[in-house]
């Protein structure tokens, strides 16, 4: 099927712009979120934790994919434009990674500061952009609804790994004897890996599916089934804590628990990825 010029376009313009906002503008976005945080949290870094460590370690590390990921975005806006069919599943994967990861450099913000966190604006920008590729791309009715849901849960999955990952390395660096010793602890040794690679294998499942492979539904499959075997066994080892809401508001329990939710978030893929129909929708089987 020849999909209309006009969306090539547009598609081109979209991804051109998000390139420049990632290259030109989200950097100061991502400092100051980061930067004030940590600042005002360790009592202008004269009291650095095992938590601020962990996430200026991790957030650094991604500020440099961050600006790989803009400049990536500029270079295929041209072969998007030359309506070169590679190019839409890679503009995909690089727009998902700003969604999943900004969402943990802002969360700070939120439960800390009680503030708007800067970077959200690359997240939300990113997001928009890659829901509009998505539906400008030409695909069956039914299989963009479907691509729709199933890369919303794969996002939110690659998000909250994200999230869960520093929050286990968090654990870890601030008592490796605990992490030993502490069966609450422990189990992050394990469960936060799994995380990561939620991350690595949601990535990769969105780059697939892109370009209708069946190995994009194994990838999926795979990144639903990572997060519930990595995300269960934390919540029932560790204390419950209500920690999908701000302090004070719920009590605790599994409908407030961030690993209990995204063990469910991922089932629910699984089980929507299992569905012949749906296989049949998002797989070209010739592939």
């Amino acid at each position: 099927m020849k999909e209309k010029k006009i969306n090539w376009k547009i598609m081109a313009a979209i991804v051109l712009l998000v390139g420049l906002f990632v290259v030109f503008v989200s950097p100061g976005l991502f400092d100051t979120t980061m930067g004030q945080l940590i600042m005002k949290q360790s009592k202008q870094a004269t009291a650095l934790n095992a938590g601020h460590l962990s996430r200026l370690y991790v957030g650094s590390l991604y500020s440099g994919v961050e600006m790989l990921v803009g400049l990536a975005l500029v270079a295929i806006s041209a072969a998007l434009y030359s309506e070169k069919k590679w190019a839409w599943p890679v503009a995909m994967v690089l727009l998902s990674i700003p969604a999943m990861v900004n969402g943990y450099i802002g969360l700070g913000w939120l439960e800390n500061l009680k503030l708007f966190p800067p970077a959200y604006i690359t997240f939300f920008l990113s997001l928009v952009a890659f829901w509009a590729l998505l539906f400008l791309k030409e695909n069956d009715k039914k299989v963009k609804h479907l691509m729709f849901w199933v890369y919303t849960l794969l996002g939110m999955l690659g998000a909250q790994g994200f999230m869960l990952f520093p929050h286990a390395l968090r654990v870890i660096l601030k008592s490796p004897a605990d992490a030993l010793l502490n069966p609450a602890n422990a189990v992050l040794l394990r469960t936060g890996p799994m995380m990561f690679l939620v991350v690595v294998l949601a990535g990769f499942a969105i780059y697939n599916l892109s370009q209708r492979k069946v190995a994009g539904w194994y990838m999926a499959l795979l990144t639903g089934a990572v997060m519930a075997f990595g995300a269960f066994p934390a919540h029932y080892a560790r204390p419950l804590v209500a920690s999908l809401v701000p302090k004070g508001t719920l009590a605790a329990s599994v409908l407030t628990s961030t690993y209990w939710m995204a063990g469910l978030q991922g089932i629910i893929l699984v089980v929507l990825l299992l569905i012949p129909s749906f296989k049949a929708l998002l797989v070209n089987e010739a592939e």
